[in-house]
């Protein structure tokens, strides 16, 4: 049952993903022809004001919540803001302290902590990082100690998502692309080991305190969880999960409840008391391989999500059932066969409305969690300030050596003519520079950062919106910077992932 869960509950993203994904092929047809010029000749303040109009109308147009936006201009913050609401429900308003989680962007932190300790001599960007560990963290093969740091950070490793925790190669390393978040998490292990110190200690260190970014994090603070926006999902993602494991529960305690009556008491027809019961049994165990499942991946907030979202759902059904019920059995007192018709007819109306009610609700704020583990692939926690601060240092690092500085703007995997990957972020080619960029994805939250190094011109753009928009931020970053955007645009979809044999297939 926990696997069946799982397997919903990626399926769930991965529609939600592809509700966006035919844009992208209409999108990807327009990139011939001259590119759009970056906005660097305007003048800042007009650039502003345009995003001030633009932003607040857009967010309406695609239902998004909350966004926060941090400009960067000759090198400089010359603008944060905050757009919209932290919470849909309790409408806090999103300010340029509001926190937000920037997901996948944590990648590019994590790999610059990886950077200044090959700078201090802990670490070497092409040793076997298998020998950094104090036990084997692959199966035996012959890539097992192939795999190194410049591997990990340039995604050429092998490996693959993080959502899968599956540690088969699926090529020879250096041969290939494939975004991975398994190595950001083996990495994690190696920078712990060698330094002797958590994740977030070492961030805070060596990132976070230097830079002024004093509200990030890669665990949830208790100093920041009451101004961090909730993420917001489409109802109709937390009520399938509920729904279809709690429909299997119901049938196999209903089925199990009846014979147990009918050997006891000879009869079939179940009492109220215990029509009620089988409904509360059947939320408890429906939630039993949620709670074991997500809890193991660490998305305790989506648990609650599921719980809360399922009990009023689970409290809507009996209360309309048993009232549809009371009036059923008035209907059609000596009728046994008309009342067995009804009630399962009432039963399905039921769950059609349910679900055309759950399907009418876009954005269901996600409770924060108080407690989250430190995870390198995407658990950092931060304002858009903060992002833009840690993206001028990515841009002209002032904590490398000169020659970490240049690795980390090096291609070092070719996904296209105009896209390849750095150490650590990606790297867009156009003729109006070289662009560092890294994007974020949750089921609940999206942010993109972006910068021209040699104009020192960025933006960083955090929303609260689920994956139904994955774009979101993209889009309102383009409207910010202008230029090229569509080679970042079809890496977010993953176009560029190897798709080729996996290494033990081809054998």
């Amino acid at each position: 049952m926990k696997h069946i869960v799982f397997t919903l509950f990626v399926l769930v993203s991965i529609l939600l993903e592809v509700a966006a994904c035919g844009q992208v092929a209409a999108l990807a047809a327009t990139t011939s022809g001259p590119e759009p010029p970056l906005r660097l000749s305007e003048p800042v303040e007009a650039v502003i004001a345009d995003l001030e109009r633009y932003i607040p109308e857009y967010m309406r147009e695609e239902d998004i919540p909350g966004a926060s936006i941090a400009l960067i201009h000759d090198g400089q913050i010359v603008w944060t803001e905050g757009f919209g609401v932290a919470n849909a429900i309790t409408r806090q308003p999103v300010t340029p302290e509001t926190v937000f989680e920037v997901a996948s962007n944590s990648k590019v932190v994590t790999a610059y902590i990886a950077l200044r300790l090959v700078d201090q001599g802990k670490l070497s960007l092409d040793a076997p990082l298998n020998a950094y560990l104090p036990g084997p963290w692959l199966p035996r093969s012959e890539y097992r100690d192939a795999i190194t740091l410049r591997h990990m950070l340039s995604h050429s490793s092998g490996l693959g998502a993080s959502i899968t925790l599956d540690k088969d190669v699926r090529f020879a390393p250096g041969s290939h692309y494939y975004y991975s978040g398994v190595g950001f998490m083996v990495l994690q292990e190696v920078i712990e080991q060698v330094t002797g110190q958590s994740l977030e200690d070492v961030a805070q260190e060596m990132v976070f305190e230097p830079l002024g970014m004093s509200s990030s994090s890669f665990v949830n603070r208790a100093d920041i969880t009451p101004r961090t926006a909730n993420g917001h999902l489409h109802a109709l993602a937390p009520a399938l999960l509920f729904a279809v494991p709690y429909v299997a529960a119901l049938v196999v305690v209903g089925i199990t409840g009846l014979l147990i009556l009918r050997i006891r008491t000879g009869r079939w027809r179940p009492t109220r008391r215990m029509a009620i019961g089988t409904l509360v049994v059947a939320y408890a165990l429906s939630l039993l391989p949620v709670l074991i499942l997500l809890g193991r991946v660490g998305w305790l907030e989506f648990i609650w999500e599921i719980a809360l979202c399922g009990l009023v759902l689970a409290i809507a059904f009996a209360l309309a059932f048993l009232a549809g019920r009371v009036i059923i059995l008035r209907l059609s007192q000596a009728r046994r066969r008309a009342q067995i018709a009804l009630t399962m007819i009432w039963s399905v109306l039921i769950v059609v409305g349910l679900t055309l009610l759950a399907s009418g609700i876009t954005n269901l704020p996600v409770p924060r969690w108080p407690a989250v583990r430190a995870n390198a692939a995407g658990s950092v926690r931060a304002t858009a300030g903060d992002m833009a601060a840690f993206l001028i240092e990515l841009s002209d690092p002032q904590y490398l050596s000169a020659e970490m500085a240049t690795q980390l703007r090096t291609s070092q995997a070719r996904l296209s003519s105009d896209l390849s990957w750095g150490l650590g972020p990606g790297i867009q080619h156009s003729q109006q520079g070289d662009a560092l960029w890294q994007w974020g994805q949750h089921m609940d939250f999206q942010s993109v950062m972006i910068i021209y190094p040699e104009h020192g011109f960025g933006v960083v753009v955090c929303t609260n919106n689920d994956l139904l928009n994955p774009d979101v931020a993209v889009e309102i970053a383009h409207r910010a910077l202008g230029g090229k955007i569509e080679p970042i645009r079809r890496a977010i979809h993953l176009e560029f992932n190897y798709r080729g044999p996996r290494l033990d297939e081809s054998d």
